[in-house]
C-alpha cells in the first residue's frame, strides 16, 4: 500500500504547518476488501483517504461522476500522479469540477491551470507562490468572518 501526502501540505509544506493544520494522506490499495472504490477516516488531525488503485482514466472518471471538487487536489500532487501513472492530459476531464470549488479551495484551480499550462505536474516557484497567496488570503478572510 502506497501512502502519499496530499492536500495543502503537499504543495505548501511547512508554510501551512504553522497554522496547526492536520495532514491528508492517500493510500492506494490494490484489492480493497471493505469498500469498492474509496474510503476515508480522520484520526487526530490526520485524514486518510484510501482509494482502489485502478487505471488513471477510471480513477478520473469516478471522480468526475462523483462531482466532488475536493477530490481534484490529489491528482495534482506530483507523487500521486506518478503513483497512478498519470499524464497531464489524463486529468483534464477534472476541469469540469473547477467551478464547484469553494473560496477556500480556489488555490486548487490555480494549481490545475499551472499544471495544464506547463504540461507537467511540476510548478514554477512563482506559480506555487501565487497559489499559496490565494490559499492564505482565503483562510484570512474565513477567519475574519467566523
Amino acid at each position: 500500500m502506497e501512502k502519499i501526502l496530499v492536500g495543502s501540505r503537499a504543495f505548501f509544506g511547512e508554510q501551512v504547518a504553522s497554522r496547526n493544520k492536520g495532514k491528508d494522506y492517500v493510500e492506494l490499495v490494490y484489492s480493497p476488501k471493505v469498500y469498492k472504490w474509496r474510503w476515508e477516516m480522520c484520526l487526530r488531525g490526520t485524514n486518510i483517504f484510501r482509494y482502489k488503485k485502478e487505471d488513471v482514466k477510471t480513477m478520473v472518471q469516478r471522480t468526475v461522476n462523483l462531482g466532488d471538487p475536493q477530490l481534484i487536489g490529489k491528482f495534482l500532487v506530483p507523487e500521486f500522479a506518478t503513483a497512478i501513472n498519470a499524464k497531464v492530459g489524463d486529468i483534464l476531464p477534472l476541469e469540469v469540477l473547477l467551478p464547484k470549488l469553494t473560496e477556500k479551495q480556489k488555490y486548487i484551480a490555480l494549481i490545475f491551470e499551472a499544471i495544464k499550462e506547463n504540461n507537467t505536474f511540476e510548478l514554477e516557484p512563482w506559480q506555487l507562490n501565487e497559489a499559496y497567496e490565494v490559499y492564505k488570503q482565503s483562510r484570512q478572510c474565513f477567519m475574519r468572518n467566523v
